[in-house]
């Protein structure tokens, strides 16, 4: 069990999507601790896989997650693999989560490595432009991908992330996505080499409709955003620090009433969600709620059979 406040937020969290939405939930980690964190004994239809480790967030996450088979994410996606779970959510390393997932489960048909989907909040006001979209079809914002897995690609990768992205933006409501390249300018043959030779290659999807600023994505210009990891991830933090202060918004936390409460590890072979490891028991009643969404949906099949 991760996080910055667990096991008081996870159980709170846990108990809540339980009681409310009828969620089956799953805590792993250890039992003392979460009943001295409010777990009751029985009776909270939340029920507990023990495990007796955890790996920090400051630890090597692959030779961690292969020398620790008893730490929780470990012993999640064991759950996971095993048909036990039908989908895992972590508040804790994301590498580690990666790890684990990559180890435990695999991934898709056709994938090399998996990327990380966040989606980034509108600044726009309601009604004035079209996004991934909530349980009802309130649209709230775009799919970002890579957001942080893979810091260093090629373009024919960024054609499989746009892939990848649109797939989950029909998941979250939005019928015909539109993919974007993020970029410094809008005008084809802006950017380095990498955006260059992606665009050429992402001119081929139907959906995709150019280069996009990240001013343009904020404010509603696209669905999905293609981009590597390392400016993904940059973006998704500037987001975090300067949208939270200026208009309210965290990507993947604080986001609308539908909002997915996580970023989704897109290409393992088995539903994956990420949660930011200061989440409180909303955003992650949000993630339990769209990690179930995303079960139900059939994605993980569907992103086999795009790519």
């Amino acid at each position: 069990m991760g996080g910055d406040d667990a096991p008081v937020v996870p159980v709170a969290a846990a108990r809540r999507a339980a009681a409310i939405h009828g969620l089956d939930v799953v805590l792993v980690g250890d039992p003392a601790a979460m009943h001295a964190a409010g777990l009751p004994a029985e009776g909270s239809g939340v029920a507990i896989a023990p495990a007796a480790d955890v790996i920090g967030m400051d630890e090597e996450a692959a030779l961690a997650v292969r020398a620790r088979p008893e730490a929780s994410i470990r012993v999640a996606i064991g759950l996971l693999a095993a048909g036990r779970a039908d989908a895992v959510v972590s508040a804790g390393s994301t590498g580690a989560t990666m790890a684990a997932a990559l180890l435990g489960v695999g991934r898709v048909r056709g994938i090399r490595r998996p990327v990380l989907a966040a989606v980034l909040p509108f600044i726009a006001q309601a009604g004035t432009a079209a996004g991934a979209g909530g349980p009802e079809g309130a649209r709230f914002g775009a799919v970002l991908v890579d957001a942080g897995a893979s810091s260093d690609v090629q373009p024919e990768a960024l054609v499989a992330y746009a892939r990848m992205g649109i797939a989950y933006a029909r998941v979250l409501g939005v019928d015909a996505p539109r993919v974007g390249l993020l970029n410094v300018g809008g005008e084809r043959g802006k950017g380095n080499e990498l955006a260059r030779a992606a665009y050429g290659l992402l001119s081929e999807l139907v959906e995709f409709v150019g280069n996009v600023e990240p001013r343009a994505v904020l404010t509603g210009a696209v669905d999905v955003v293609a981009t590597d990891g390392f400016t993904g991830n940059v973006f998704l933090k500037t987001v975090e620090a300067v949208g939270a202060r200026a208009f309210g918004i965290q990507a993947n936390r604080a986001a609308p009433v539908g909002g997915p409460g996580a970023a989704v590890l897109l290409g393992v072979a088995g539903p994956v969600l990420v949660a930011h490891g200061a989440a409180d028991a909303d955003e992650l009643v949000a993630a339990l709620l769209m990690a179930d969404r995303v079960a139900t949906s059939g994605m993980v099949d569907r992103l086999g059979a795009v790519l």
